[in-house]
């Protein structure tokens, strides 16, 4: 659960830092809406080698946490353009591919009086694993047939 309360602490950035654009790590960063960047990662293999890409982000990110203020979240994708296009999409996306235990991070994150934190952007990993079930996609032809059918109906 993620909870935010009190007064406002920053204004959320409406545009890509430049630097974010010369990190090797990752690629074709989109802005969600402010304050929320997409990011795309390779595609996911294991959690071995995904704490391997986060300890990447992290050390090419962590320099720029000042900067990084104005983006409290980052999402690590398959596709962020997608993720970008719709609230419907980031929340799909965002909230079904990650498992809180496992992919959740954060950039110069520490535990402090057993209390986690991090000085930079939280980043949720919301590739695709592969235990996750294929995307359902919708069929033009079937969906023909069934508004047939349907209109039959009425």
């Amino acid at each position: 659960m993620f909870a935010a309360y009190g007064d406002v602490k920053r204004e959320l950035g409406r545009t890509i830092p430049e630097f974010i654009n010369s990190c090797n790590s990752f690629s074709n960063a989109k802005i969600v809406f402010p304050g929320v960047v997409s990011i795309k990662g390779e595609a996911f293999k294991s959690y071995e080698e995904s704490n391997l890409l986060i300890e990447k982000i992290n050390n090419e990110l962590k320099n720029n946490t000042v900067e990084l203020n104005r983006f409290p979240l980052f999402i690590l994708c398959d596709d962020s353009n997608f993720v970008s296009e719709t609230l419907n999409n980031f929340l799909w996306v965002s909230f079904t591919r990650c498992n809180p235990s496992h992919d959740i991070h954060g950039v110069d994150s520490f535990v402090l009086n057993k209390h986690w934190g991090c000085k930079g952007p939280l980043i949720i990993d919301a590739r695709k694993k592969p235990h996750h079930a294929p995307e359902l996609i919708k069929n033009a032809e079937i969906e023909k047939r069934v508004d047939e059918i349907v209109s039959k109906l009425k």
